[in-house]
């Protein structure tokens, strides 16, 4: 690979690259461009020679100049050195490559090509038979994708498709199903909760799932002070009599503990394993074949306990802005030339459980604590007319997390001059302000209205980028005002509305200041306590509405995304994070061949 790292570097430097045409180049010069010695390039020009790809006269005497001729043809060396960066994972150089200002346009257009064809649905062959592949492009990398930490709907997702949990929970039908426990019970009194383990689980390291499994990812979240302890404060000791059989002793009453048993941090890890981000181990249909910062390989598991997923592997590459743009469950070389509206056959329509809203950081001192101001916010983000600048299609006004909730609700347009009467009502007197939002071109579009808005009425407002490592940084509480911020809940919704407020990562839970986070934690205790679905929901959305109108975060807008799929593409199954179910999928018939 590397004396075809060099040969393209050669080619990259020259004027001219057809073949069969006489050009000067010294050694010297050749010597800087490939950054080695004279004496080496002598022998790198020989390697080249006999491979083949041009020949090489040296020049004898005084005013004589040496000259090469390239031999090759450039288009098959370019798309060959490119198909192997692909196949080496080195998504970044063959990025670069295409980008390169260098490289002719002839040459562009092909890798260009070449780069499209990737993603989607492609056959590629093994050494018996086809293997089925799903390739999709991503433009930011992971953030975390530990059971205990993770906080990201895509992450999430991935995590499903590797780690399995005790029992999941079907939104549908409103139950809990099955998952690596077969059955479970508790007391009358919710105290004591046994659950009795699959047989024939087996991890992706070979060894089969015991009961001291379970024990390990619990005390694991404890001991790693995961934002997710909070789901396990009521266990006072976890006992497993056998292999097969584990149970739960709690402090106090808890009817949602089943919820807890449900969740993304409960995804089941071997306590004999040390966790490795870059090699997780877990039981479920897929295990991590590969995870460098270039991409994240998945193949199917052909021990998982379940029925084997029909795709053979999924690749998602980590790529720059434009080139990430692409449909994720396309046949690649299939036209589809229909238009581009909603919910038309062949469309996956998907609408987040969640929304994007606007956070006040009550742990930072300012203005942003009197109601007066938060109200003046309120009403320069209008939601409609943020919509209309959004571009509308895909996205709906939110009052809630809920869409379903926000559809039972008005939204009466406001004026910017209500707002400036609000604003003089405040004791705000022309500070800057700062206002953290994720980067994009949806937010970036968004930043610079609300901040041309916000002038019009006398706020001034710098807005900065919210990075993967402010996010995670504990101190970020000290340098924001105000910060956007998306979530996604999980098909739980009862468990994602607990989340929001309990689960340290959140941007509501970390906003809020101490006397705010003790009232409601009080309130959410005795939603634990409740029996029966709709009167815990029904406080939850009480307990939103209460908080909604105080202004302590303003909610912006609801997304609806449509993924357009080929008919030949079957098992549709999406999760609440807007992403099909790998291990559902199967594709008809291939025409594709890599």
């Amino acid at each position: 690979m590397k004396s075809r790292e060099h040969f393209m570097q050669m080619l990259l430097s020259l004027s001219e690259w057809e073949p069969g045409v006489e050009q000067s180049a010294s050694i010297e010069a050749l010597a800087e461009i490939l950054c080695c010695t004279p004496r080496n390039v002598k022998l790198i020009l020989r390697k080249w020679e006999k491979d083949g790809l041009l020949s090489w006269k040296a020049g004898v005497g005084r005013g004589n100049h040496s000259t090469l001729t390239i031999l090759c043809d450039t288009s098959t060396f370019f798309s060959s050195y490119f198909q192997k960066l692909l196949a080496d994972g080195k998504i970044g150089e063959a990025v670069a490559l295409i980008q390169n200002r260098k490289l002719p346009p002839r040459l562009k257009r092909l890798l260009q090509e070449m780069w499209d064809s990737q993603f989607g649905f492609v056959a590629e062959s093994g050494e018996n038979t086809s293997l089925d592949v799903l390739r999709i492009p991503r433009q930011r990398d992971f953030s975390t994708l530990d059971p205990a930490f993770v906080a990201v709907a895509s992450e999430s997702h991935f995590l499903n498709q590797m780690c399995h949990r005790l029992v999941t929970y079907d939104r549908e039908r409103q139950r809990f199903l099955p998952q690596l426990a077969y059955a479970w019970e508790s007391n009358e009194q919710r105290t004591i909760w046994t659950f009795y383990l699959r047989k024939g689980v087996r991890f992706h390291h070979g060894r089969m799932l015991s009961s001291k499994d379970v024990a390990y990812t619990v005390q694991r979240l404890i001991d790693l002070d995961s934002p997710y302890r909070w789901q396990m404060d009521d266990v006072e000791r976890i006992e497993h009599p056998s292999e097969r059989v584990v149970t739960f002793h709690l402090r106090q009453p808890n009817r949602f503990f089943l919820h807890f048993m449900g969740s993304n941090a409960m995804s089941i890890l071997p306590h004999d394993v040390p966790f490795d981000e870059r090699a997780i181990v877990g039981t479920g249909p897929f295990r991590m074949a590969e995870y460098t910062d270039d991409r994240l390989v998945l193949e199917a598991f052909e021990d998982y306990y379940g029925e084997r997923a029909m795709l053979d592997r999924v690749e998602l590459w980590i790529v720059p802005g434009p080139y990430s743009r692409q449909r994720l469950y396309q046949l690649p070389d299939r036209g589809d030339t229909r238009p581009d509206t909603d919910g038309q056959e062949g469309d996956l329509v998907f609408e987040e459980v969640g929304c994007h809203y606007l956070a006040f950081n009550f742990r930072r001192p300012g203005v942003h604590h009197e109601y007066a101001f938060r109200m003046a916010m309120r009403l320069i983000i209008d939601r409609h007319e943020l919509i209309r600048q959004l571009g509308e299609h895909g996205y709906t006004p939110a009052g809630s997390f809920l869409p379903q909730q926000s559809r039972s609700l008005s939204f009466p347009s406001s004026t910017l001059e209500e707002a400036a009467d609000w604003l003089r009502r405040s004791s705000y007197r022309g500070e800057m302000l700062s206002l953290f939002m994720a980067r994009g071109t949806t937010f970036d579009g968004i930043a610079s209205w609300i901040r041309e808005r916000c002038e019009r009425v006398g706020i001034r407002l710098q807005i900065e980028s919210l990075t993967k490592a402010d996010f995670l940084s504990p101190d970020f509480e000290q340098k924001a005002d105000m910060a956007i911020m998306g979530e996604v809940l999980q098909n739980d919704i009862e468990l994602g509305l607990l989340e929001v407020y309990k689960n340290k990562c959140t941007m509501v839970h970390r906003f809020l200041d101490d006397a705010k986070r003790e009232w409601i934690d009080g309130r959410l205790s005795e939603v634990l306590r409740m029996k029966g679905r709709e009167k815990r929901l029904g406080a939850l959305l009480e307990l939103e509405e209460t908080l909604a109108a105080e202004q302590c975060w303003l909610f912006l807008y609801h997304v609806k995304r449509v993924d357009r799929y080929h008919p030949d593409l079957q098992g549709f199954v999406a999760d609440s994070y807007g992403w099909v179910d790998f291990s559902k999928l199967w594709v008809k018939s291939f025409v594709t061949r890599m």
